[in-house]
């Protein structure tokens, strides 16, 4: 009977905690209204010129999706690996790819996994898995391209994930890296409050936080739920990804460590935003990222989506690449 006396509390408290963390998880993810000026600025992306998807097979036996666009010049010297924003896809990097392709760059925009037609929309397996993936998709590349010198290239969530590679063991492959109006994390003083013309994300704030204590303990059963919903329009459903698991929107943007990895590879990285940005502060990003290291390019009228497209955009991204 004692015994039963002394364990009856901290068994209670565990079932306490585990109803707690299961109620949370049962939290389930809302969608905000679409964000209009998102989906003005995707539908501006020209499409003239995309090329038919490749594709390559990732460790784990998936073929996951690309699209090659040959440098305009025959050259193999420069190649840049492009990724695409969140919820996207490839067809968003066309115009950058073009530009690219256009300056003597042989240009590659990912399908990130989880997004067009590259695996299970929404999902990764594991966190980490989009840096292997990377890894993979240079092997593949470099069996056509042996010496060409690697440019990174990444949009908002794309180039947080730019960010994250960088301090990966897959950064020592590349030359340079360009982040185009970089997601930097949540804690970031470069975002813009998230409502109004600025409302692109609503992430499940209890979800995370229970699949997070969770993940400490070494469970990531659950790490497949909706973490996060977006913003995008109904009738975009067949172009667009609306929801993140989890493991996908921890692995498809920055390193938790976001300044020491800007400051560790400052000398390869270039940041650019626009000053019309309506997600991002772009000013922020000079008190913020400018102390590390990076050279920071703000373009007047460029806005979050107008960074991959507008010509003045295009010519920084490529002028960048090229340094």
């Amino acid at each position: 009977m004692m015994l039963w006396r002394v364990l009856a509390w901290p068994l209670a408290a565990v079932g306490v905690v585990a109803l707690a963390l299961a109620a949370m998880l049962a939290q389930p993810v809302q969608s905000p209204p679409p964000l209009e000026s998102i989906h003005a600025g995707a539908m501006a992306i020209p499409h003239e010129g995309k090329p038919e998807p490749s594709r390559f097979q990732a460790r784990d036996g998936t073929w996951l999706a690309y699209r090659l666009y040959p440098a305009a010049d025959g050259g193999h010297a420069q190649l840049a690996i492009v990724y695409h924003g969140s919820s996207a896809s490839s067809d968003e990097m066309n115009a950058t790819a073009l530009a690219l392709a256009k300056a003597g760059f042989v240009a590659v925009a990912v399908d990130t996994r989880g997004h067009g037609a590259s695996g299970s929309r929404g999902d990764i397996g594991y966190v980490g898995q989009l840096e292997d993936d990377l890894a993979d998709l240079v092997a593949h590349l470099r069996v056509d391209y042996a010496a060409a010198r690697l440019t990174l290239v990444g949009h908002s969530s794309g180039g947080g994930f730019v960010l994250r590679a960088a301090a990966a063991p897959v950064g020592a492959s590349f030359d340079r890296f360009v982040l185009l109006a970089p997601y930097l994390g949540y804690r970031a003083p470069t975002n813009r409050p998230s409502e109004g013309p600025g409302l692109w994300a609503a992430p499940d704030i209890p979800r995370i936080v229970a699949l997070t204590i969770l993940g400490r303990f070494g469970l990531d059963w659950a790490q497949s739920l909706p973490a996060i919903a977006f913003a995008n329009r109904p009738e975009a459903a067949m172009a667009t990804v609306s929801r993140y698991s989890y493991r996908l929107l921890i692995d498809y943007g920055p390193p938790q460590d976001w300044q020491g990895a800007l400051k560790n590879a400052a000398s390869k990285i270039e940041l650019i935003a626009g000053l019309d940005d309506a997600l991002m502060d772009a000013e922020a990003y000079q008190r913020a990222v400018a102390p590390l290291g990076p050279r920071v390019t703000l373009l007047p009228g460029v806005d979050h989506m107008g960074i991959v497209y507008k010509p003045s955009a295009l010519d920084a991204i490529v002028e960048a690449a090229r340094r």
